[in-house]
This record gives C-alpha cells, sequence and structure tokens, in this order.
C-alpha cells in the first residue's frame, strides 16, 4: 500500500466578492502572471486563435465576410487582449515567405444585355462599358431590364401615389350635439363570454316555403337563371314592430327588444371592417334597439374583409356598378330572388298571420316572409344555467333583476324529410368581376366551384368574414338546423341584372360558427355587456356606431328627435302575441 502514489487536493482560492483570482491570497505559481479582466459575454470557442487579421482568406473574398467570421468567432478575452499580443522582435522583421506560384488570374463572368433603351442598346450606351456589362447594372440609360431607369433593380413604393387609397367613411356622421358616453375597443369585446340558456318560443307567424330538393343538383355544368321576384320582404325595426311593441306594454320582465340582423351585428361585430350603427332607445325599463331605415344593416356588405375591397363611386365612374353601395344593393335583391325560388314549392302556414298585412291597403303588395319570435333570457345567474326544465334541484338563482330579450328572427324555408321538417336559413353569396378592383382575388366560379370548392369557400370565408358571422349568428338565434349558401353570379360580368345559380353549401349553423373561428359564448358576451350598460343609462335616445378607421366602437347619446322622418309616429299595435312570455 506504500507503494501508490499519493494525491494532495490543491488549495482553491476562492473570490465571493468578484470575479476572478483574489488579489490578496494567490498561488505563488501566478503570484507574477499578469490577469487580464474579461467580460461574461465573451465567447469561449477554442484555446489558441491563430487566426490573424491579415489571414488570406480575408484577401480571397475581398473581407467581406470577415465582420460576420469575426462576430461569430470572437476570441476569448478579446475585449483587452492587447496585454497578451505577441509583440515580434526587430530580427524577425528581415524574414520573408518565398511563394513560387504563378499569380492566380481573377475570372469575372460578364454576360452581354442585348435590347435597350434609347439611349442604352446592347453595347451599353452612356453605361456600358465596350459591350460587356453584368447583368442588371447595364445600360445606364437603357438595356432589357432597366425600363428606361437602369437596371434591374426593384423601386420600391414605385407609383405608390397612384394607386387608389380606399378611405373609409362613418355610417353616420356625428353633430355638435351628439355626446360621447363611451368607447370600447374591439381588445377588450373578445374577451367577453356569457351563457344562455336555452330559448322560449313566443311563436311562429306568417307562411313559409318548402325547399325544392332539385336545387341539391345545380352545378356549373346544370345552372340555373335566377328569377326574379315579385315578393315582397318587409325589414321594419324593433320599434315598428307589432308584436314586440304589444310585447312591451305585456310582459314585465322582458326589457330589451331587438331583431335577428341587429343583434347578429353586435356579435360579429369584432370582425367587421366597413363602418355600421344601430340606435338605441331607452323608454322606462325599456330598451329598443332598432336600426336606421336605409343604413348599411339593410344591404349585406360584398368583400368587406378583403385587402382592397371595393371602393365608392367616384367622380371618375359616377354609375359604376362595381362600387361598394351598388354591389350591396345587388347582393341583397340576388338574395331575396334566391330565397324565393328555391322554395317556391309549396307553402305552408303558421299558426298566426304575418303582423305586417294586417295593415295593408287594397292592392299592396302582402308580405310572405315567415318570423320566430323567441326569448332569451340575460339575467346573471350564480352557477352553471340548466338546461334541463324538469330538473328543478339544480336550478341556478338569479342575481339582481331579470333581463329577458325578446328577438323577431326570420324562417326562409323549411326541409321536409320523412315525417320531420327541419327549419332552414337561406342566404346568397354573389360574384361581380373578378376582374374589378375589390374582388379580392376571388376564383372564378364558373371554372373552380365544381373542382375547387374548398378553395372557393375558403376565399369567401377570408374576403366576406363579417357577412358570414352574422348570417351564422341569425340562424343560430331562430334555431335553424340548416343554414344554406348559394353561389351566384352575373352571367356577364357588365351586367348586374341577369344572374346564374351555380351551386350551394349547406352548414350546421353551431359548427359554421366555430369554422369561422367566433364562438357563441363571446358573442353574447358582447350583447350582455351592451344590454348592461345600456339599462345604466338614463332615458334617452343613443347610437352604437362602429368607428370607420379604428377598431373599436362608440356609444353616443344624441337627441330624441334624431333619425325621425317628419316626426311621423310609425309605431303599430297588433294582437296575438302568446301569452307563453309570461311562464318563461
Amino acid at each position: 500500500m506504500s507503494d501508490l502514489p499519493s494525491f494532495t487536493l490543491p488549495t482553491v482560492f476562492d473570490n465571493p466578492k468578484g470575479w476572478g483570482p483574489s488579489n490578496t491570497k494567490q498561488a505563488k505559481e501566478i503570484r507574477d502572471i499578469p490577469y487580464i479582466p474579461f467580460s461574461k459575454s465573451d465567447k469561449i470557442n477554442r484555446v489558441a486563435n491563430w487566426i490573424s487579421p491579415a489571414d488570406t482568406r480575408d484577401q480571397r473574398d475581398g473581407g467581406r465576410n470577415r465582420g460576420r467570421r469575426d462576430m461569430v468567432q470572437q476570441t476569448y478575452g478579446s475585449n483587452s487582449a492587447s496585454a497578451f499580443v505577441f509583440q515580434a522582435e526587430a530580427d524577425e522583421e528581415s524574414f520573408s515567405l518565398v511563394d513560387n506560384r504563378g499569380t492566380a488570374v481573377k475570372k469575372i463572368a460578364v454576360r452581354a444585355v442585348h435590347g435597350g433603351g434609347a439611349r442604352g442598346g446592347a453595347r451599353g450606351g452612356r453605361g456600358g462599358r465596350g459591350g460587356m456589362q453584368r447583368l442588371g447594372y447595364g445600360g445606364g440609360r437603357g438595356g432589357k431590364f432597366a425600363g428606361g431607369a437602369g437596371g434591374f433593380r426593384k423601386r420600391f413604393g414605385w407609383r405608390d401615389n397612384d394607386r387608389e387609397q380606399h378611405h373609409r367613411y362613418a355610417s353616420v356622421k356625428p353633430t355638435d350635439e351628439w355626446e360621447l358616453v363611451q368607447d370600447i375597443e374591439f381588445s377588450r369585446m373578445r374577451d367577453l363570454s356569457f351563457s344562455v340558456r336555452e330559448p322560449k318560443d313566443i311563436g311562429f307567424y306568417g307562411s313559409v316555403g318548402v325547399y325544392d330538393q332539385g336545387y341539391d343538383r345545380v352545378n356549373t355544368r346544370l345552372e340555373r337563371p335566377l328569377k326574379v321576384s315579385g315578393s315582397v320582404r318587409y325589414n321594419a325595426t324593433a320599434s315598428e314592430d307589432p308584436v314586440l311593441t304589444k310585447l312591451s306594454e305585456k310582459a314585465g320582465d322582458v326589457k330589451v327588444f331587438a331583431t335577428d340582423s341587429v343583434i347578429a351585428t353586435l356579435m360579429a361585430s369584432t370582425v367587421s371592417m366597413s363602418a355600421w350603427d344601430v340606435v338605441v332607445n331607452r323608454v322606462g325599463d325599456k330598451l329598443f334597439f332598432d336600426k336606421r331605415d336605409g343604413g348599411p344593416l339593410d344591404f349585406p356588405s360584398v368583400n368587406e374583409n378583403a385587402q382592397i375591397p371595393p371602393a365608392e363611386a367616384s367622380e371618375k365612374e359616377p354609375n359604376s356598378i362595381n362600387s361598394a353601395s351598388m354591389l350591396a344593393v345587388e347582393a341583397r335583391d340576388a338574395t331575396y330572388n334566391y330565397i324565393k325560388q328555391v322554395t317556391e314549392q309549396r307553402t305552408i302556414n303558421y299558426e298566426n298571420p304575418n303582423p305586417f298585412n294586417e295593415q295593408n291597403e287594397a292592392g299592396e303588395t302582402p308580405d310572405d316572409n315567415a318570423y320566430r319570435y323567441r326569448l332569451f333570457d340575460l339575467s346573471a345567474r350564480a352557477g352553471k344555467p340548466s338546461h334541463d326544465d324538469d330538473d328543478e334541484e339544480e336550478e341556478d338563482v338569479v342575481i339582481g333583476e331579470r333581463v329577458l330579450m325578446a328577438i323577431r328572427t326570420e324562417v326562409d324555408g323549411v326541409v321536409i324529410s320523412g315525417q320531420t321538417k327541419k327549419q332552414m336559413f337561406i342566404r346568397a353569396l354573389t360574384q361581380h368581376d373578378i376582374t374589378a378592383v375589390g374582388a379580392g382575388k376571388a376564383l372564378d366560379w364558373r371554372q373552380k366551384l365544381d373542382s375547387q370548392r374548398g378553395a372557393v369557400v375558403a376565399t369567401e370565408m377570408k374576403n366576406n368574414a363579417t357577412k358570414l358571422a352574422r348570417w351564422a349568428f341569425q340562424a343560430v338565434l331562430a334555431g335553424a338546423e340548416q343554414l344554406k349558401v348559394g353561389f351566384v353570379s352575373r352571367v356577364s360580368p357588365r351586367d348586374r341584372t341577369r344572374h346564374g345559380v351555380l351551386g350551394f353549401q349547406t352548414y350546421r349553423p353551431s359548427d359554421f360558427i366555430s369554422q369561422l373561428g367566433f364562438s357563441e359564448y363571446s358573442g353574447w358576451g358582447i350583447v350582455k355587456a351592451l344590454v348592461d350598460m345600456c339599462l345604466e343609462m338614463p332615458e334617452g335616445r343613443y347610437v352604437i356606431m362602429r368607428d370607420p378607421n379604428k377598431p373599436l366602437i362608440k356609444i353616443y347619446s344624441v337627441p330624441a328627435g334624431a333619425f325621425e322622418d317628419n316626426g311621423e309616429d310609425d309605431a303599430s299595435t297588433a294582437a296575438g302575441v302568446e301569452d307563453g312570455a309570461a311562464d318563461f
């Protein structure tokens, strides 16, 4: 055991107050060696670096990569390396390296540029050098790729000022009498969420058509012309609805009244790009969410979410058929005609007549639409909402005052499958001219709808996200089992009066909302927040409007006589409201 070598642990000199060896306790071996301080950010990647700044590799590449290599291959302690730099002796200055290799001839690839401008040409003109030019830098004022500006270079921002700058305008212009109550950013609205209990029906009114299943076989090869319908579809606001007006006088718990188009607009407000406005009338403890006649909610937008949306008519083209307003009118008419055409097989009458036809005069065209009035509970509750009416033990407790919302929804058709009748919400997408400004890089439906339906649908979901989201929320509010979207295109891009039906797409409304990236809970959260906010305001008239150029909505307090035409009172009354509203 005595022959084994011994090992003695060396003394470790720790420096708890600094970085490096201690100044007071140092080993004898390193006491006379100077210490160089360094930064913690120095890169340790070599024990010894024999590459000098004048390395031949820097000469071969002209020094272009030296800066990058020095940055990557930084020598350890190079921030203060002068203390350890080797100083050559004077007698070594006479040493030289003998190289017997021949001098390499650098070969430069050149290429002649043919063609050219007025003063360039194949020989370079004023910018060339004997007809031999490097590709992309020739011609001075000519060359094949010069274009009169010299060289194949991309001129960023060239003619940017000549492009038509799209500016969005407010749907209604605020006046000095308007008072800003509050503005809400979309980023705050996206985090809202609210769960609504299963709604109850007040009643069905009017008559609905049965869907013609022969249109399921329509495609681009079996196109059907879109016929112009002479029917009328009233789009009365909530304050002018006879059923909602009667209900507001009768039911005390029902405090909010609206139509499906207004509520769907609020639900999809965070994705909207164009301006819109909703009028809120606070009468006592009641709220009426109204639209303006002839406002943005009466006309579906076209390619609103496209990168370059359709522009309004300008002085250069005052009668353009592809302007934003003309396309909206065309889309509204095409949708109404499509609904009437695919549901004209036969008609089913509901238990209550159409409330808008009772006051019609002789010879006036009646409204042939069907409506479904529903009640939604917006009361705040403690605990998870129960959707089972028979389970009374798990019934949650209402916090605060009970708030019910009555909404008029639309039923566009029913499809009969055996003994069941499924309600449908029908709308139509339109395509005008794919080469016009604001077409959104859409594919030609007549060529791609059958073979590339997925790409066509994806493009429409991108360009018309706001409109499709509103349709999906309207279908959910109406309790429709199917959302059928038809594809209607112009027969000729220059004729806005003749259209053809090229196909359709069927969705479940709730699934379609998820495909669009929305949530029903988020939509109801926005509506719940706005309702609670308006219920806390004093009695009067307010306007909720989307800012045309900023992602936010503004709430204004407006005079009582704003938006009224000649002071006429168009309120109407009607009977036939079911008493089931009080049992909700």
